[in-house]
């Protein structure tokens, strides 16, 4: 059973997060959605203290590298490449790093971000080539063990820059965490069961508005924008999160097993009643056994 801050946290999403993409009956524009999400992100979560950013100018965007303070004068142990979500559109700078602040306590580690170009000003592919352009950066920065990580949108990007870098011959991560990730923009899944999903996050119109803006008629089936149906053999082992009342859950579950058919060792677990990206919020008790298991799994993998 869902703890009684989850319960209260579905409930919030759907009066608040579900119809926010319009205001008094009026369709927002994707540019003001985002204004408004950056101004909830600084006005109610406040920047994770000691957590230091340096900005790595790319062609086109940045790598952001974020680092401890107080353990600045020592070297990390491992290294955390990290693709934030956003439905591509989107982002919210606090509310991921005080996230990717947790994992680098709990890990001693350094975290890598690319702060990606977004649509539909900047649409598919030029998300995915910023991260493919900060990727190859960090490797050239890096030499230690690290995870490739990404959630929601993110976890798009970072699968499909897995399957990238496999193709590229460039060095892969010890392994890999996706957190409800959109593997599948082609929607070819159970669309009784999508439509069925009691998601208090997204709905079918958000959902095919966001994808909409990223494609801009390019081929959801490119395994580009759809990873879930690359080739998935060579990948590291896998870590795969989501929560059960996600319209996005049957990409995670079709992803698992299309790694295990493969021959990839992948672990996943979906929690019942949870939304979108639960361990993000960090004040469910769900989230803080979400968070265990993903520094279980990253020791077990680097450590």
């Amino acid at each position: 059973m869902a703890s009684w801050q989850a319960k209260v946290l579905n409930s919030v999403l759907s009066y608040i997060a579900k119809p926010g993409m319009h205001a008094r009956g009026t369709r927002l524009s994707l540019a003001d959605i985002r204004g408004r999400l950056l101004a909830l992100d600084s006005r109610y979560l406040s920047w994770p203290k000691g957590l230091i950013s340096d900005n790595l100018p790319l062609s086109h965007s940045t790598l952001i590298h974020n680092h401890l303070e107080s353990v600045a004068a020592q070297s990390p142990r491992l290294a955390i490449f990290y693709v934030r979500g956003g439905g591509f559109c989107f982002k919210t700078p606090n509310a991921h790093g005080r996230f990717i602040a947790d994992l680098c306590r709990e890990l001693d580690a350094d975290a890598y971000v690319p702060d990606y170009r977004l649509a539909p000003e900047h649409p598919f592919p030029a998300p995915l080539d910023d991260v493919l352009e900060g990727y190859q950066q960090f490797l050239s920065l890096w030499s230690g063990p690290f995870v490739v990580m990404g959630d929601s949108a993110g976890g798009n990007l970072a699968m499909a820059l897995l399957l990238q870098a496999k193709d590229m011959g460039l060095r892969l991560p010890e392994c890999a965490v996706l957190l409800s990730p959109a593997l599948d923009l082609g929607i070819t899944g159970d669309s009784e069961r999508l439509l069925s999903a009691d998601d208090p996050f997204f709905s079918i119109d958000s959902l095919l508005r966001l994808r909409g803006a990223y494609l801009q008629g390019a081929n959801p089936m490119d395994v580009r924008a759809s990873p879930l149906h690359g080739d998935v053999r060579g990948l590291p082992p896998m870590l795969l999160l989501a929560g059960t009342r996600e319209l996005l859950l049957e990409d995670s579950q079709r992803l698992a097993q299309k790694l295990q058919e493969a021959g990839t060792q992948v672990e996943h677990h979906f929690l019942a009643h949870m939304p979108h990206v639960f361990p993000l919020f960090e004040m469910l008790p769900e989230a803080r056994e979400a968070r265990e298991l993903i520094l279980e799994f990253i020791r077990r993998r680097l450590m």
